[in-house]
């Protein structure tokens, strides 16, 4: 009854208070490069495939559950990347489910040698749906024997999927090993709520994210023996909600790892996310774990993400360098 109780509640929040509408958040940011800024689209030399998973608070009966995959490439009769990315966001064991459909374009400018910048749009259809099958409503629990008695659905939405488009901008500028990238995303702003009398509109969200890239030693990153040291910065905000990522990558060889702080200014949840990463040039595959900080910490087990890519090249030795590629983390 704990489990179908706290889905109703996940519910509530979710389609009723449009102050609670917000968008998942992933700890691996570059892992999904497409969800984190559409400029991003193509910025390799290659077409790339990307998988992510992430399970939020598993300590709970009912965690919150993403997957994603996207694609993307560059093509030069475009002369710009074209990228396409689906994600479900899996709440209360299935009670409500998000669906995103999105659809990008990034355009690229060489303005020199060492400045480039990509300016995107992105168009999506979103939607929502809930499913009552599991649920446990207020009017259904005796405080003395539970769940026993039969939900008035008098009150109850007749409209159990909403959908809506949805369209977002995004540029990023990268000059020799630094990268500044800034994204607005819903600027449409889609009411997905399931009651017509009341609105769910999600709010547009902007991010703007940088960093560099420094090889220790002064050598080429060629050198396999060579460190290189990752610095990055996210700041996302949405409606009342805001964070700052503040945090580093380190690699040697094909091995990758990460640390970052996550803080969240409202409500207050702070975080260290720590990951793990091995690359080759037939794929890439990192886990990252979210330990909370905050007082939260007695109610969860922080969050589990694993991402898993790989590029579309059937023959890696005779790829062409089209373009120059982002001096972006790769998780």
């Amino acid at each position: 009854m704990k489990r179908a109780l706290l889905a109703f509640c996940m519910l509530f929040f979710t389609s009723v208070t449009c102050l609670f509408a917000q968008d998942i958040r992933f700890s691996q940011f570059y892992a999904n490069k497409l969800y984190l800024n559409p400029a991003l689209a193509g910025s390799t030399n290659y077409s790339n495939v990307s998988l992510n998973y992430r399970n939020q608070w598993p300590n709970l009966d009912l965690p919150y559950v993403t997957y994603s995959v996207s694609f993307d490439n560059f093509y030069e009769a475009l002369n710009g990347g074209i990228g396409i990315t689906v994600i479900q966001d899996d709440q209360g064991d299935g009670a409500l489910k998000t669906t995103t459909f999105a659809g990008m374009y990034s355009f690229y400018l060489r303005i020199n040698d060492d400045l480039i910048v990509r300016p995107a749009i992105q168009a999506a259809y979103m939607q929502k749906k809930v499913d009552w099958a599991n649920l446990v409503f207020p009017d259904q629990v005796s405080p003395i024997y539970g769940s026993i008695f039969p939900h008035n659905t008098s009150g109850d939405p007749a409209n159990r999927k909403k959908g809506g488009w949805d369209f977002s901008l995004g540029s990023i500028a990268y000059y020799k090993d630094y990268y500044f990238g800034i994204a607005a995303h819903h600027l449409a702003k889609p009411d997905l709520s399931f009651d017509d009398e009341q609105e769910d509109k999600l709010q547009t969200k902007i991010t703007v994210h940088a960093g560099a890239e420094f090889v220790l030693g002064g050598r080429s990153r060629r050198y396999a023996d060579n460190w290189i040291l990752a610095p990055a910065l996210l700041y996302q905000k949405q409606g009342d909600f805001s964070q700052m990522n503040y945090g580093l990558y380190a690699s040697k060889s094909s091995m990758v790892f990460g640390l970052w702080f996550n803080q969240n200014f409202e409500p207050n949840y702070d975080s260290f996310i720590a990951m793990v990463g091995f690359v080759t040039e037939r794929f890439k595959v990192a886990y990252s774990y979210d330990y909370a900080i905050s007082k939260l910490i007695h109610t969860n087990t922080g969050a589990h993400e694993i991402s898993f890519s790989f590029p579309l090249v059937v023959d890696m030795n005779k790829r062409r360098k089209r373009i120059k590629a982002v001096r972006s983390p790769v998780f």
